[in-house]
């Protein structure tokens, strides 16, 4: 089943603190390897350690591309077979895209989501109201 689900909110409206929750929730529970990433290592010590932390600065690649992150994500993907959920932190510093920047980066979400049977969850800075409709149908 296809899923990408979008937390957006404000600073400190706690995004990050649900995405971590919910990483830690899956990885105790079901059956599946989580996949966390973000752009520095600051949240690495809160995910459980089942939670396979990526800090995506630490690669020397273009994130910025959409298809360059894609690629980045399908390796992930392809190396573990196990892998059900990707966690992806503040969406917009990773890439350093806008959202409505974000429409292809979002289709291949969608792709690899129903392919291989990933669930995607992002958290966006910004108000909600103001995102690209793509977006907002995964809130």
């Amino acid at each position: 089943m296809l899923m990408i689900k979008v937390v957006c909110g404000k600073k400190g409206s706690g995004k990050t603190r649900a995405l971590v929750d919910s990483a830690n929730s899956f990885v105790s529970t079901a059956l599946g390897d989580a996949v966390f990433i973000d752009g520095s290592s600051q949240l690495m010590c809160d995910l459980h350690h089942k939670v396979r932390f990526i800090n995506v600065s630490e690669f020397p690649i273009d994130i910025s591309s959409s298809c360059t992150f894609l690629g980045f994500l399908c390796g992930i993907i392809s190396s573990n077979f196990d892998v059900k959920w990707v966690y992806m932190d503040d969406l917009i510093r990773i890439v350093r895209k806008p959202p409505h920047e974000m429409k292809e980066l979002f289709d291949g979400f969608n792709e690899l989501s129903e392919k291989f049977n990933v669930d995607f969850y992002v958290s966006i800075e910004g108000d909600p109201d103001s995102m690209p409709d793509f977006i907002k149908v995964c809130y």
